[in-house]
């Protein structure tokens, strides 16, 4: 379920800003670099980094 702010933020990312002689897509360097990042891989990411502190404690703990 996407809201309308991550929608436009990838349709803005994804519309080229000029054409090559050949028809091909030109972007500056940093805008072909970055990627669109939403609130859910955030919380994905920050969620597993979580679950493997708390296993390596958990391993650290059974071994000690």
């Amino acid at each position: 379920m996407e809201d309308q702010t991550e929608r436009r933020e990838e349709a803005a990312f994804r519309t080229a800003d000029q054409r090559g002689v050949e028809g091909e897509v030109v972007k500056p360097a940093s805008k072909a670099r970055q990627g669109v990042s939403s609130k859910r891989i955030v919380t994905i990411l920050a969620v597993g980094l979580v679950l493997v502190i708390i296993g390596f404690a958990a391993s650290y703990m059974t071994s000690v």
